[in-house]
């Protein structure tokens, strides 16, 4: 069994749970201008944690409507000159997210666009979110399809980001029309393939796992289409033969450079095969994705946990593995089988960029004007596109937390070329 599947697998079951155990929202906002300072935003944010039921609090929902304001900003400055050009003739243009969460972002986006760029947001034909989880999908429905003013112009697909990237699942339509793709906080829960190179051969291998009590000796004959996550399994290597890890590699080559000293190397194998599936469709797109560039590592407390890390090869790019009750394991594989785990993996901002560089290289002819590709802070990100939003966020003393924490944060932006600084 491929080790990506694996791992779509457990995320599947962890995002399975109601929707509340996964993505919290505060009971309240917070009124970030009554704060002192750092260490009072400090002391806000321990106590929110406290007071929700989710496992985590993310961006959108600690900082509701600012950061999101800041997106709206993002899409609106983006598909302004795409509707301007006359090379397609389009007549409106599309949003797609990718895992919504709550529908908070959603909602506060367009709320935002329709108040102060209305121009863009009455030429929005349509707001598709795709999302893997079937809870956070009827969550969406509620708050977006019931309890909103945007309804008609909302789509939600309950669909796996694999099937997506591995062109089993439809996305979106091919089409010339502008579209902006917004993914925050995914990349890290997205599905990865980990790959080595064959000292004696130099070739490049994936990962596979093997049930501990399986008697076939041969990687690959266990079977793909029943992952029983509740066996044990250990890892190996073999000739890499999945096809979007071919396809991936032979697109950017560079994603497997230095393989033998430096050992395995985890591919954001899906992330990369969306990215292409959607310039597949839609050439004409903006793209924002934000997310870690940095986990810290693993808090293993006790000797047995330590020793125990052993059970699958280290590699570039380790995921940090939760479960439910905060505790952190040595790596997937030695997380007890019935516990529902958040595996979260650090992003490569650059070598995103570069491949995403090396797709947009392919094609332009369709393209209705030339488009830039960039890695940058998030803070860098938010100060371009909403300064006044994250003044918004300045305590009384001048500390903002939505740009002085979150250190560890990126965005990948793809965008009409002149908006590049």
């Amino acid at each position: 069994m491929l080790l990506r599947k694996y791992i779509c697998r457990r995320l599947l079951e962890y995002y399975s749970q109601p929707a509340h155990k996964v993505v919290g929202t505060p009971d309240a906002s917070v009124d970030f201008s009554s704060l002192l300072g750092q260490w009072h935003w400090k002391r806000t944010y321990k106590q929110l944690y406290k007071q929700q039921k989710g496992m985590w609090l993310t961006p959108v929902e600690l900082f509701a409507p600012y950061y999101s304001n800041v997106f709206a900003n993002f899409v609106s400055s983006s598909m302004k000159p795409m509707l301007e050009s006359k090379k397609h003739n389009s007549d409106g243009f599309q949003i797609v997210e990718l895992g919504g969460g709550r529908g908070t972002n959603a909602k506060a986006l367009l709320n935002h666009l329709q108040l102060h760029h209305n121009d863009v947001y009455d030429r929005l034909t349509e707001y598709t979110i795709f999302d893997t989880s079937p809870t956070l999908h009827e969550l969406q429905r509620q708050n977006l399809k019931i309890d909103s003013d945007h309804a008609d112009k909302i789509n939600l697909v309950n669909v796996d980001m694999m099937e997506i990237a591995e062109g089993t699942s439809p996305f979106l339509t091919h089409s010339n029309i502008p579209t902006t793709l917004i993914a925050l906080e995914l990349l890290d829960n997205l599905p990865h393939d980990k790959i080595a190179k064959c000292f004696e051969t130099d070739e490049i291998l994936q990962a596979e796992l093997i049930p501990l009590d399986d008697d076939c000796t041969t990687s690959g004959a266990s079977s793909e289409a029943i992952i029983d996550t509740s066996k044990q399994y250990h890892e190996e290597f073999s000739p890499a033969s999945d096809p979007l890890l071919q396809n991936i590699l032979s697109i950017d080559p560079s994603l497997s450079t230095r393989l033998a000293s430096s050992g395995p190397r985890w591919i954001p194998s899906v992330a990369l095969g969306v990215l292409m599936r959607l310039f597949e469709c839609r050439p004409n797109s903006a793209v924002a994705f934000a997310d870690f560039d940095w986990l810290p590592p693993p808090d293993l407390s006790t000797p047995e946990d330590q020793s125990l890390i052993l059970a699958a090869e280290p590699a570039l790019g380790d995921p940090i593995v939760t479960d439910m009750k905060g505790i952190d394991h040595p790596c997937y594989l030695t997380s007890p089988p019935d516990a529902l785990c958040d595996i979260l993996f650090p992003t490569d901002f650059a070598r995103m960029a570069s491949f995403t560089k090396s797709i947009l290289r392919r094609d332009n002819e369709r393209r209705a004007m030339p488009v830039s590709v960039a890695a940058m802070k998030q803070n860098d990100f938010l100060l371009q596109y909403g300064l006044d939003e994250v003044n918004k966020t300045k305590s009384w003393a001048g500390y903002s937390p939505l740009i002085n924490d979150f250190g560890n944060c990126s965005v990948l932006t793809v965008t009409p070329h002149h908006l590049c600084k």
